[in-house]
């Protein structure tokens, strides 16, 4: 029987839409499965199989921000709000340093012409693929040299060291598709080619500054290696904190640690919804041309 062509442009919607769901599904069920688990009794989270239905309770809330939650009491000396101040001054210094400084230089490798431009593209791309554990040793031997073990500062060099050779790749490609001729258009109207910068390509790049933000605050905010490594009780981030509820005695204390881990998904998402506008454009402004 031939099917009409309203029928089968009906019929492949409808598997567009069921495939679009069972993704949706399937990306969503580990924060599902996250929350519920924040919310349940300790008897209820160890039970085996999970319970899909149970009686909610904040206790595990109310002991992670209390500061006498499992992994707060193993000597750490930084309770979770200490941690969370900590990861808030470290990402957000960290992120605005990439971008003050990663921005202008891809504008630079995207508008001027010099020998060894590629050459210098590419070894900063590099740089960025480093593993961080070939690099940890001399970082850490830095540090405690100069008496920034176990320091705010420390560890926002160390991000935006990091950081700074994606930011600048990436806002490379942003000021690619601003055209020229809207700098050159301003500097005839009298700007400076810093002013053509801060006036016209700045202002353009939005979306791209946006897109950056929002992956150098996620890169920064959930990075575990260098944190665990350079801090002690001070600096301590959230990740570095949230292993503490891993435990000899007692185990992985499942409901504290989820309770935890879903407190640290809130400034992400909130950040995420503050560059929104920007961040959907941003995330294909600039990926035709490299």
């Amino acid at each position: 029987m031939r099917v009409s062509r309203p029928t089968k442009i009906i019929i492949e919607n409808m598997f567009i839409y069921c495939a679009v769901i069972v993704a949706i599904l399937f990306f969503l069920f580990p924060i599902y499965f996250l929350i519920s688990s924040s919310i349940k009794s300790p008897f209820d989270a160890y039970s085996y199989p999970p319970k899909w239905f149970f009686k909610p309770t904040l206790s595990n809330y109310e002991a992670v921000l209390a500061g006498r939650g499992g992994g707060l009491m193993l000597g750490s000396g930084a309770v979770f709000g200490k941690c969370m101040v900590n990861s808030v001054v470290v990402t957000l210094s960290t992120t605005f340093l990439a971008l003050l400084v990663g921005t202008p230089a891809g504008y630079g490798l995207s508008r001027f012409i010099f020998r060894g431009k590629e050459i210098l593209g590419g070894w900063i791309l590099s740089t960025r693929m480093m593993p961080a554990v070939s690099v940890i040793i001399p970082f850490f031997l830095i540090m405690r040299t100069l008496g920034l073990f176990d320091t705010y500062l420390a560890l926002i060099i160390v991000y935006v060291v990091f950081n700074l050779p994606l930011t600048i790749w990436m806002m490379r490609s942003y000021f690619n598709e601003i055209p020229k001729d809207l700098d050159e258009a301003a500097m005839v109207d009298g700007c400076s080619r810093l002013g053509a910068f801060l006036r016209v390509a700045l202002p353009l790049s939005a979306p791209g500054l946006a897109a950056t933000a929002i992956l150098s605050f996620i890169l920064t905010w959930n990075e575990f290696f260098l944190a665990m490594l350079l801090t002690g009780r001070e600096a301590k981030t959230l990740p570095v904190m949230v292993t503490g509820f891993i435990q000899q005695t007692r185990g992985i204390v499942w409901g504290e640690m989820s309770a935890a881990s879903t407190i640290i998904l809130i400034p992400v998402i909130v950040f995420t919804l503050i560059v929104q506008k920007h961040l959907v454009r941003g995330l294909t402004f600039g990926a035709v041309k490299g």
